[in-house]
């Protein structure tokens, strides 16, 4: 994990998450999907909002953070964040949750839905774009129906 200075009154160092920061490198995906697993095994939130914003970075949650093409280093595409999006979207992130951003187009279920049909895309873009899709779809049902037992057991 990153160290950075302390933003949150303490003198502990606050570190950004490997959810967030991982998307956003050049690593291989066999390097992201270890440090995610590893963090998500020491029970970071894959809905969590970044601790350390950057104004046009990452003002968001982790599937932000996958999503963020301008970011990405080099020739980096989103498409090699798939296996990422998915680790995360098994493991409850909700495609629904705004980030710090304005606005609705932000939110990765609403850009899953424009560009699944954008005809600017290139053919590879919409078909990935289509796939996400399809599992944030299936991931909000799954977590609809979670919430809805839950609240059916407190009651």
């Amino acid at each position: 994990m990153a160290q950075a200075s302390p933003a949150n009154g303490s003198d502990q160092p606050v570190q950004r998450s490997p959810l967030i920061t991982e998307p956003l490198s050049n690593h291989p995906v066999e390097t992201m999907l270890a440090a995610c697993r590893a963090a998500i095994a020491n029970g970071e939130d894959v809905n969590a909002l970044d601790t350390l914003p950057h104004v046009g970075h990452n003002a968001g949650r982790p599937l932000d953070a996958c999503l963020r093409q301008t970011h990405m280093p080099g020739k980096k595409s989103i498409v090699e964040n798939l296996p990422v999006i998915e680790l995360l979207v098994e493991h409850g992130a909700d495609p629904r949750l705004f980030s710090r951003s304005v606005g609705v187009t932000g939110i990765p279920i609403v850009l899953a839905r424009r560009y699944a049909v954008d005809e600017e895309e290139k053919e590879e873009h919409r078909a990935f774009w289509k796939h996400l899709l399809g599992l944030f779809e299936e991931a909000v049902v799954r977590i609809d129906a979670k919430k809805k037992v839950e609240t059916e057991g407190d009651g």
